[in-house]
This record gives structure tokens, C-alpha cells and sequence, in this order.
């Protein structure tokens, strides 16, 4: 049965049929219409996006993060009436209750985590949900475009506070409390929240019943200790750190080269995934190929220790252990008893 979240009111009206090929600004055209949609109680997302697509002829894309952060997955349902408001304002309404944002791509609309959501690293929690949805609807209430850190996070705690929300801040980087943080007038919670990376060397997201403000590398290593279940049957190296920065969510940086270096026999990846991580991944892709890789706050650097390409030959590979959650170990010829 799927699980519902509480209580969604949404309006939308009624738009004519898009042509296949959606230009964006068809869409645009389209996200301004209204439409009217009534959606029965316990309605899954995708059903939910189905239907629109199907009634406004605006394609909705959703990112694989998306299912892997909401609380369950692809059977995370709403209600939602929706009447007397564009579809513009429809989508931004349920995707604010979910945690996520959409933007506009060349051929669809594509439905994204805000990045507190995506800092998480794990299914969000029905409360972690809500306090986003306030954040994100509260006005900051800023009297001018600069404050300093220990004031914001005083605001923004008041104002959790005056919500009646369980939530309060938790400050985590005592060294910079007289950072001073950009923020706009009409800033509503989340914008002066999210300006706090821009300013700082911290970032923050949504823990149990905390807004954390921590160092940058944190929620990377958040991100990076979410599980996947993947098989990467003969793929190219590249190709699979692509993936695994896409369904972590952290950008992957690659040394130039790096990638070139890798012995032949060791460009094609085969690997099975069963609820690993993606750091486990990392590590096995780590151990195959020579890579080396390293977690800061902008990600995940990858390079190549060897310098030049008369680097002595890899050895060869004498088999695998493949343990129970899919991953791989590999042992060269050297480690075999004679």
C-alpha cells in the first residue's frame, strides 16, 4: 500500500496538447496555462506525473536521486486538488512538499532534490520533509543584504521556533560565527540557508530534528555512503565514475590523463552492486584500475598515481572474490600460492 504525506492542496488548470517535439518555450507557454486536476487520496508521484503529462502534454522527468531520497521511493504518494492555478504554480506547490525543486530542460520539465534534500544521503524523513517545505515557504524577514552567520542562524532559529516546528539550528563551525552571509530582502528561509555555502566554508541539511550547519566534506561523505544496486557488465571506466557521481550526487573531478593511464585490461569494469555503496564502489573501481581518489569539499578528485607512460605494465590479474554484496576483489598473479 503506498504511504501518504499529509494533507497537499494544489491548483492547476487546463492546457492544450504539446506537440512531441516540446521546445522549451512550448513548455514555458504550457507552465503558464491553467489546468484543473483532482487527484484521489494515496496517489503515488508517478501516477501523479503521468497524469499531468497525459493532460497538459508537458513531459515530467524525475532525476534517480529523486526515488532514492524521498521517504519510500517511487511509492511515496500525495493528495492533491488542484484548481485555479497554473500549472507553474501546481508543480512548484508539490514539489516544495517533497523536498524538491524542477527545472526546465529543452524537451521536459525534470523534478530534482533541493540540495539540503540531497546533502541527507539517505531517505528523508516525513519531518525532515516538512521543516523543508517551511523553510522554503517562510520569509527570512532580513532588514538588510548582509548579516552575520551567528545572527542568521538566530533568525532562522526564531523563526522555527515562532512555526511551532521541533526543529532548532545546531552550529557546527564556531570559527566562522562573524562570517558575513549575503541574503536578499525577500529571502525566505532555505535562501538564507543556502547562502550560507556561497559565504562559508560550511553547508547544511535537515538531521532527525536538527538543521545542521557542518563542514562541506560531511554531506559528501553522506552522499557517498548511499547504497545502490547496480551491474556494470563490460563498461567503460569513465562511464561507471559518470554514473556513480550521478547516482551519488557528488561531482566527480578526474585529473586529465588519469583516465588514460589505466592499463587496457583494466578499462572495462565488470561489477555487480547489491546494496553497496558508492564509496565501496569507489574503492573496488580503486583496487582494479589503479585509481586513486580523494574526498573534499567539492566532491570526489580522481587521479592517477603513475606520471608517465613509461610506467613499468600492471600485473596481471589472477582472479576475483566477489563478497556478498556484490563487490569485487581482485588479486594479481604475484598472491597466488606456486
Amino acid at each position: 500500500m503506498p504511504r501518504t504525506l499529509a494533507g497537499l492542496l494544489i491548483v492547476l488548470l487546463s492546457a492544450s496538447f504539446l506537440p512531441a517535439q516540446n521546445s522549451s518555450a512550448l513548455i514555458n507557454e504550457a507552465l503558464d496555462k491553467q489546468v484543473k486536476l483532482n487527484f484521489a487520496a494515496k496517489t503515488p508521484l508517478p501516477q501523479i506525473i503521468q497524469v499531468i503529462a497525459n493532460d497538459t502534454g508537458v513531459r515530467i522527468d524525475v532525476t534517480p536521486d529523486v526515488w532514492a531520497l524521498l521517504p519510500w521511493g517511487e511509492q511515496t504518494a500525495i493528495a492533491a486538488t488542484i484548481e485555479n492555478q497554473t500549472l507553474r504554480q501546481a508543480l512548484e506547490a508539490m514539489t516544495r512538499t517533497l523536498g524538491l525543486t524542477f527545472v526546465l530542460q529543452n524537451e521536459a520539465v525534470e523534478f530534482q532534490p533541493v540540495p539540503a534534500l540531497r546533502r541527507i544521503g539517505r531517505r528523508a524523513t516525513l519531518p525532515e520533509l516538512e521543516v523543508l517545505n517551511f523553510l522554503a515557504s517562510t520569509p527570512l524577514g532580513a532588514s538588510g543584504n548582509q548579516m552575520p552567520l551567528k545572527d542568521l542562524l538566530a533568525q532562522v532559529d526564531a523563526r522555527l521556533e515562532e512555526g511551532k516546528s521541533a526543529f532548532a539550528v545546531e552550529n557546527r563551525l564556531p570559527a566562522e560565527q562573524t562570517a558575513q552571509i549575503g541574503v536578499p530582502r525577500n529571502a525566505t528561509l532555505m535562501d538564507g540557508l543556502e547562502a550560507i555555502p556561497k559565504s562559508t566554508a560550511g553547508t547544511w541539511y535537515p538531521w532527525g530534528k536538527t538543521l545542521v550547519v557542518v563542514p562541506k566534506e560531511e554531506p559528501i561523505r553522506n552522499q557517498l555512503a548511499r547504497t545502490i544496486t547496480v551491474r556494470f557488465n563490460d563498461m567503460d571506466i569513465s562511464q561507471v565514475l559518470s554514473e556513480l557521481a550521478t547516482r551519488s550526487g557528488v561531482p566527480f573531478t578526474i585529473e586529465p590523463g588519469a583516465v588514460g593511464k589505466v592499463n587496457a585490461d583494466a578499462r572495462k569494469v565488470r561489477l555487480d552492486l547489491y546494496n553497496a555503496t558508492v564509496q565501496q564502489a569507489l574503492e573496488s573501481l580503486s583496487g582494479f584500475t589503479g585509481l586513486s581518489y580523494t574526498v573534499n569539499d567539492k566532491g570526489v578528485y580522481i587521479w592517477n598515481p603513475s606520471t608517465s607512460s613509461s610506467s613499468p605494465a600492471r600485473e596481471p590479474l589472477a582472479g576475483m572474490i566477489q563478497l556478498d554484496n556484490g563487490m569485487q576483489v581482485f588479486f594479481p598473479q604475484s598472491q597466488v600460492p606456486a
